[in-house]
């Protein structure tokens, strides 16, 4: 039985590092279906990727739409993701997990940061309630695979492909027909031999919120620029939405 877990917020994520999944055969937590402004869950090209790489699901797959993620956060609903950690925790413990690997803080999109949000405070909990510390680890999903802050560069785990685990990897990307799209557009910004690397690097989340102190988020960026042009009705901001949800995980589970 697997000892590691990959949490992520949107599925397809886990494409980032397919062979630290076909390695590891982690377990699996996923916490939206990913069908964005479309009507269309991505679970089932997800399931298939699973599947071919030899991974398990968990309780918490696919549960909400992205569309009630972001209502829950302009909404205020901190309490949700309290709860989402607590659960995580509770299938952390009861599955012996020693180490777990998710989405990393990029402020590229607010459901992934809140999604780093929740694993921290799951893993920390399960510190808290245990004394068992769990190896936890991320990795980027906008920036190049190998991007890594030089203060943790040595710690990261660094996995390096041969040519048939790549072309295994570029395979499953392509046949999830949901995301070729902007798999061939990562192909084409980063560059196929990019992909050969996979950095799992230590969770660096207040090293990459201390950008946000001083700019915006492309996010919250992005949604200003929907809303002038009357695509969007509301911005889900960084201090009053997304920020919170931080500040009520870390009050919950060091309780």
């Amino acid at each position: 039985m697997s000892r590691s877990a990959v949490v992520v917020a949107h599925p397809g994520h886990e494409l980032r590092v397919f062979h630290w999944l076909e390695r590891e055969r982690p377990l699996y937590f996923c916490l939206t279906e990913g069908s964005g402004g479309a009507a269309e869950s991505r679970m089932g090209s997800t399931t298939a990727v699973l599947e071919r790489a030899g991974a398990a699901q968990s309780g918490l797959y696919g549960r909400y739409t992205d569309k009630q993620m972001y209502r829950m956060l302009l909404d205020g609903r901190a309490d949700v993701f309290v709860q989402l950690a607590a659960e995580i925790a509770d299938a952390l413990m009861a599955a012996g997990i020693e180490s777990v690997a998710g989405d990393a803080v990029e402020g590229f999109n607010p459901s992934h940061d809140v999604c780093r949000f929740v694993i921290d405070g799951a893993i920390d909990s399960v510190r808290r309630r245990t004394g068992r510390s769990i190896e936890n680890r991320e990795f980027v999903l906008d920036s190049r695979p190998d991007e890594c802050p030089e203060a943790v560069r040595s710690e990261a785990a660094w996995i390096r492909l041969d040519d048939a685990a790549l072309d295994r990897k570029i395979d499953a990307a392509l046949q999830y027909p949901e995301l070729r799209d902007e798999v061939q557009a990562a192909l084409a910004r980063f560059g196929r031999n990019a992909f050969a690397v996979e950095c799992l690097r230590p969770a660096t989340t207040t090293l990459m919120m201390e950008r946000f102190e001083h700019e915006l988020p492309i996010y919250e960026r992005h949604g200003e620029q929907r809303q002038r042009e009357g695509r969007y009705d509301d911005v889900i901001r960084y201090r009053q939405h997304v920020l919170p949800v931080r500040a009520a995980i870390q009050s919950a589970h060091s309780s």
